[in-house]
């Protein structure tokens, strides 16, 4: 066995160039049979590119290709010593199209051909298709907001954002519709490191925000990021107590007529650089004379506007105070015919004599009921000043000052009263006698 097997290397040694050429030999005359025998097989291609271009009317109509299916896989049938050698690159794949009309996601067909004309194969995938995906590119003007929260400020002032300009109040986002639909907030974060100490005009960038308030940061999304301002007012606050004046007549009791005052107090604000406000004490609305209020003002109260210097802001925002009576169901109105007959006369020019044409007057009188109709006529007085009155003869209408008896009274007198008084020059021979 041992001899045997020395033989047959021996003899594979001395015959190896003829054993190589019988085994060429077969394999190509195996080759040529096959070819023969089966000139046509099937194979396909992987990895076929596919393009796809937006037809005019989906670039009218801007509807954009925001995904569709990169490649495909091509059937072929033909000369296997053709196709065996065929690649990727070798193909075309285009998507159809020309039947997208709306966003959103399509199938569509697939057109196959061969970059270089050949009789010896074909593409025989047939329904071969591919999803796209459609959106249209839209724009949409946002407007504008100001995050001041990373700014610093002074202690002892405020941010008033109602009153923070911009250098524009909107913005243009563009993009696909999803993209720009679902932005809906855009912000100016203002760029300042240090303390603001005054009303500052400061640059800053646009940052996008969904209703979530995530920020969004795509770069599909156009706009114009930077290259913006904004001017940050400063002002000093003070919170003060509103205060109303009551002019009383000389004798009353300015303490049995009580009220308050709503709102008692109000925010207000002045520009940084106004250092006025810090000696501010209180807010006086306005100034009423008790004679003016009526029985109906002790009701309903009264309303007064309230009313800041010039570059001085109503943070309160109300702009109307309320003076409110404290028990006005105890008041009532009253009239009295009051005659003009003990009526006095002060100032007068003594070259002339003067007399009231008017005989009386219907005087209304306001205070608490039970002393109110303890009250008769004759505890009414009047007097006419006659100061700054030309004299001259003739009846002349003039204002009467009326009065109530007593002192510290707790009842006054409502409205305004003239009479006429009649001037007439006194005789030579009176005046003679009197000197």
């Amino acid at each position: 066995m041992k001899n045997f097997l020395k033989r047959l290397g021996s003899f594979f040694k001395k015959e190896l160039k003829t054993v190589i050429l019988s085994v060429v030999c077969a394999i190509v005359i195996w080759f040529a049979v096959s070819i023969q025998a089966f000139p046509n097989v099937y194979d396909h291609i992987d990895g076929v590119s596919v393009s796809a271009e937006p037809t005019a009317y989906m670039q009218k109509e801007n509807l954009n290709i925001t995904d569709f299916s990169k490649e495909v896989t091509v059937q072929l049938q033909g000369k296997r010593y053709v196709i065996g050698n065929l690649e990727a690159k070798d193909f075309v794949a285009k998507l159809d199209l020309s039947g997208i009309t709306s966003p959103g996601v399509h199938t569509v067909n697939v057109e196959l051909s061969k970059v270089q004309p050949s009789d010896d194969y074909d593409i025989v995938s047939e329904g071969l298709t591919a999803t796209v995906t459609v959106e249209r590119r839209i724009s949409k003007d946002i407007t504008l907001e100001v995050n001041t929260n990373n700014l610093q400020i002074a202690e002892d002032l405020q941010i008033q954002t109602e009153e923070i300009t911009l250098s524009t109040s909107s913005i243009n986002v563009s993009g696909e519709e999803s993209l720009v639909s679902s932005v809906a907030r855009a912000v100016i974060e203002p760029i300042y490191t240090d303390i603001l100490t005054q009303t500052t005009r400061l640059s800053g960038t646009v940052s996008l925000y969904d209703s979530n308030g995530t920020k969004i940061d795509d770069p599909k999304l156009e706009y114009e990021s930077n290259n913006y301002s904004v001017t940050i007012p400063l002002y000093r606050v003070k919170t003060l107590p509103l205060n109303v004046s009551i002019v009383y007549p000389s004798n009353f009791d300015s303490s049995s007529l009580t009220y308050t005052v709503y709102p008692n107090e109000i925010t207000i604000a002045a520009p940084a650089d106004d250092l006025s406000i810090n000696n501010l004490e209180r807010i006086d609305v306005d100034e009423i004379n008790l004679a003016n209020i009526t029985a109906r003002d002790l009701q309903v109260g009264i309303k007064l506007p309230i009313s800041l210097s010039e570059g001085y802001r109503n943070l309160s925002n109300v702009a109307v105070a309320q003076i409110n009576f404290n028990d006005p169901d105890d008041y009532a109105k009253r009239d009295f015919i009051v005659s003009t007959e003990g009526f006095s006369f002060l100032n007068g020019d003594s070259a002339f004599d003067y007399s009231f044409v008017t005989s009386q007057l219907t005087v209304t009188v306001i205070g608490p009921s039970n002393l109110l109709y303890n009250l008769t006529p004759d505890d009414i007085s009047g007097t006419v000043n006659l100061l700054g009155v030309n004299s001259g003869e003739g009846v002349k209408n003039v204002t009467v000052t009326l009065r109530i008896a007593g002192q510290r009274t707790k009842i006054w007198i409502n409205g305004d009263y003239k009479a006429d008084v009649r001037i007439s020059e006194k005789a030579p021979e009176e005046e003679e006698q009197e000197e």
